[in-house]
């Protein structure tokens, strides 16, 4: 999961508010809804879902209540509670649906790598702590969230074999060319 800096609401979403007055989400047009999903994107680490952390786009993205709007009804047009979300099916946005709990880490109040950890031969997102409010909370979210979903976790072990994989091939690029290192390291820093 990842933490989202907000910025500053959106002139035009804040006229259109303003202007328009709609009473729920269908009162929204689909060129504001758009415009708003574009600057949630901007704010969000590396274009990526802030829950599950893969990629989005424009066009396969939804914007997400964090605070469910059925439930919460006076967040529905706040700006501090949405973040553009990935559409998938089997996590996210889809399986949190209208859950809502205290317990559940917010990406734009919390911060989430605070909390969570994961198993590197599994791919598993997990709690860092073993017992108490932070590993409650983790788990809330990672079962709102559906986080271990299999194909997340696949995903995640096929970056984590990669990333070792890099790792091997830096430290013995570097053990053969000890001046060349010496070198970058002056001229690139």
């Amino acid at each position: 999961m990842l933490k989202v800096n907000k910025r500053k609401e959106p002139l035009e979403f804040k006229e259109y508010k303003k202007k328009k007055k709609p009473i729920n989400w269908e009162g929204y047009d689909n060129k504001i809804k758009e415009n708003l999903k574009k600057s949630l994107l901007k704010e969000q680490e590396g274009n990526c879902c802030p829950y599950c952390e893969v990629k989005i786009h424009l066009e396969r993205s939804h914007i997400e209540h964090i605070k469910p709007k059925d439930k919460f009804p006076k967040f529905l047009h706040e700006y501090d509670n949405m973040i553009a979300c990935c559409v998938s099916n089997k996590n996210c946005g889809a399986t949190k649906a209208n859950q809502w709990d205290n317990l559940f880490i917010n990406p734009v109040l919390d911060n989430p790598e605070e909390y969570f950890k994961y198993d590197i031969k599994t791919g598993r997102i997990l709690p860092i702590d073993e017992v108490g409010y932070k590993f409650d909370r983790a788990e809330t979210t990672i079962r709102f969230l559906n986080l271990n979903e299999k194909n997340l976790c696949d995903k995640r072990k096929v970056y984590i074999l990669k990333f070792r994989d890099t790792q091997k091939e830096y430290r013995k690029f570097f053990q053969e060319f000890p001046s060349l290192k010496r070198y970058l390291q002056n001229v690139l820093t």
